[in-house]
């Protein structure tokens, strides 16, 4: 490789994982001349004796960084992005969560976009996106606007953002951006507010995509989220926060790409995942009038349906987006039909085998088509799902 790239492993109490990710990846790291840093605030010792153990088998693109210094998650990736901590200096810094890793083929096609000197790497897969209407398929930006808009919730993923050194993270202000935009200690968002703050202040930037396939990237089930007790206090309170304490030169698209993130069936963007957190005690009556004002800027659920969910009313939630659904054929709102069979399971098990079969077919590719052209004809002329069944020949 023509420029150095470190590969920054933020870990804490992860042994089992990162034992995992290197027995997977180091060989494949090491060929493609990427340093992997073990940035590690751990408990115990562990992590450091399986990184002790690899950099004995004469993995020397191996090493530990000691984080214990670390306040919390925020300041960790203060001290790694800024303040030396670690072994080298490199060109490139690629800060990601421990329990990734890709392929040899993947980073054949990264190693060569490093090389071509952008000041942002970010790597994606275009089918994991939930929005429908644009075209995604651009490689090279240099308006971090448009980029905003695109990307600014596939920020928030810690898998793939490699940062230009020196002409990236060298000159951004800590103190300012503290003051700012609150980047600092306790900032749950301090990657994307890096990254869209600083991308704001330069004259002229460049942001390279770099796509993957499923197959390319390993995520290791040995970790988990431990954020769902404060799931809405991180989602509503501090990403939409976070959104607008960025440059005014982002404000047209703030609460697009806020929702974005948000309406994801994951998050608030599926009735199946709400009636979850209310099973699980997450979601309750409280949630539900705590953030009673701020629900229709962070899911397309209806009120009275995620008042349902609050009350226990599985059922009539269930029943409710069922009709929405339906609805959606006969006003044409075929992008809120996609959004709604994408994000709940159950609609299987409502329509026949046959009926839900034409569905999942038909809105695969109205997907594909609005995401890579903008437009898509598989609904035309189709007001309901008998329509939709008699235009395909289907019984």
């Amino acid at each position: 490789m023509k420029y150095s790239l470190a590969c920054c492993y933020m870990t804490h109490n992860h042994p089992d994982v990162i034992n995992e990710i290197l027995s997977r990846s180091i060989r494949d790291y090491a060929d493609h001349g990427i340093d992997i840093c073990i940035c590690d605030d751990s408990t115990d010792d562990q992590t450091a004796a399986i990184v002790k153990d690899y950099q004995s088998q004469g993995f020397d693109n191996l090493h530990y960084v000691d984080s214990h210094d670390a306040l919390d998650g925020a300041h960790k990736y203060l001290l790694v992005t800024k303040k030396n901590l670690l072994p080298k200096e490199y060109d490139y810094i690629w800060i990601t969560k421990d329990r990734v890793c890709f392929s040899d083929s993947y980073l054949d096609r990264l190693c060569q976009v490093v090389d071509e000197g952008y000041d942002v790497i970010i790597g994606t897969n275009d089918a994991q996106r939930s929005d429908v209407g644009v075209c995604v398929n651009k490689d090279h930006y240099t308006d971090p606007v448009d980029f905003y808009r695109l990307y600014g919730a596939h920020a928030t993923n810690w898998e793939a953002l490699i940062l230009n050194k020196k002409t990236f993270l060298d000159p951004i202000d800590c103190n300012e951006y503290i003051e700012k935009y609150g980047f600092g200690k306790g900032c749950s968002f301090i990657q994307p507010l890096t990254l869209f703050a600083r991308l704001a202040e330069m004259e002229h930037c460049s942001i390279r995509i770099s796509r993957y396939e499923f197959n390319e990237r390993f995520i290791s089930d040995k970790a988990y989220s431990n954020w769902g007790n404060i799931m809405f206090k991180l989602w509503i309170d501090e990403w939409v926060a976070a959104n607008y304490s960025l440059p005014s030169k982002y404000d047209k698209y703030k609460a697009a790409v806020i929702k974005s993130e948000t309406n994801l069936a994951e998050l608030f963007g599926s009735v199946e995942r709400m009636i979850q957190f209310h099973m699980t005690n997450l979601y309750n009556r409280e949630f539900y009038e705590k953030y009673r004002s701020m629900w229709p800027f962070v899911t397309d659920i209806p009120l009275d349906v995620l008042e349902l969910i609050a009350d226990g009313d599985y059922n009539n939630a269930i029943s409710r987006t069922i009709f929405d659904f339906e609805n959606s054929f006969a006003t044409h709102d075929f992008k809120r039909a996609w959004w709604l069979i994408a994000g709940n399971t159950w609609f299987k098990e409502f329509y026949d085998e046959t009926t839900y079969g034409v569905l999942v077919m038909c809105f695969n590719e109205y997907r594909k088509n609005m995401q890579h052209v903008g437009a898509s004809a598989v609904f035309d002329g189709v007001d309901s799902i008998d329509g939709l069944k008699k235009k395909y020949g289907v019984s």
